[in-house]
């Protein structure tokens, strides 16, 4: 896995782009410690955002491209996966044993006071999202670029490199990950329809080719309302905040507002339409 002094160029700390943060470390309910750090929002507020990072990757790339908007209205915790950048040696099962991770993560910011919450994932880090949610006291779920079947990015790396019968080593590899995890590997499209009655945000790149856009449409099937899918086009995988610039943000920050701020919604609809009192 890729650590956390690798990316040349790249700002290595919150203190480098001038944001005040925490640095964390809390362990998980199967005794992994993971790594993170907690920012704190650039206003009043206790609504914060657990920002989830994609598979062999760590947070620093996030913390450049999504850090600096969400902390102008949110607090934002960000924390290496398990096995992954600065945490934890750990076996990596796209999302079962790491949504005892978000777990975790979901803790600290209720031992600060903070909360609502939601969850933010790229890639692994928007599957594991929608894994974990059902079973956590969160508001809401934006996931970019998930999976829905966990043998999907699988067999597309092995078509990739032109290995041989993707779709059967696909479940190979599957079946040999959870041998050694001695669990069963969940997909996400088993446990989407459990995130109703939050809020669901899926956000497909057009052009990905390692996890197709229409697994985001797969998910959004199979989903319960309320529920969205933000499809950008001309955006390859990961690219989709980059390729969608300030709509993207600006899609994205509407719909935390709508969860993580219930009552400031509220109280502008009514403004809009009139008290029917």
């Amino acid at each position: 896995m890729h650590a956390l002094d690798e990316i040349a160029g790249m700002p290595a700390s919150p203190t480098e782009m001038g944001f005040p943060h925490e640095a964390v470390r809390f362990t998980t309910d199967d005794g992994v410690t993971l790594d993170g750090w907690l920012i704190p929002a650039a206003r009043e507020t206790r609504a914060a955002v657990i920002l989830l990072h994609g598979f062999s990757w760590h947070r620093l790339p996030w913390l450049s491209f999504f850090v600096p908007w969400l902390r102008q209205r949110y607090h934002v915790l960000q924390f290496d996966f398990r096995g992954h950048g600065a945490s934890d040696r750990a076996l990596i099962t796209l999302g079962t044993a790491e949504r005892r991770d978000v777990a975790a993560a979901v803790r600290l910011l209720e031992g600060r006071g903070l909360g609502p919450i939601a969850l933010y994932g790229i890639s692994m880090g928007g599957a594991t999202a929608i894994i974990a949610a059902p079973e956590l006291p969160v508001a809401a779920v934006v996931a970019d670029a998930a999976y829905a079947d966990i043998r999907h990015p699988i067999a597309n790396r092995m078509r990739e490199q032109r290995l041989p019968l993707p779709g059967l080593g696909s479940r190979l590899i599957i079946a040999g990950a959870a041998l050694r995890a001695r669990t069963r590997l969940i997909s996400p499209i088993d446990r989407v329809a459990g995130i109703a009655p939050r809020g669901l945000l899926l956000i497909a790149p057009r052009r990905d080719q390692l996890i197709s856009w229409r697994q985001s449409v797969r998910l959004y099937e199979s989903a319960g309302d309320p529920k969205e899918l933000y499809v950008v086009d001309g955006a390859e995988h990961g690219e989709a905040r980059a390729v969608g610039g300030e709509a993207y943000e600006r899609r994205v920050l509407a719909f935390l507002k709508r969860y993580l701020e219930p009552d400031t919604s509220r109280a502008q609809v009514k403004e809009r339409t009139g008290s029917r009192l």
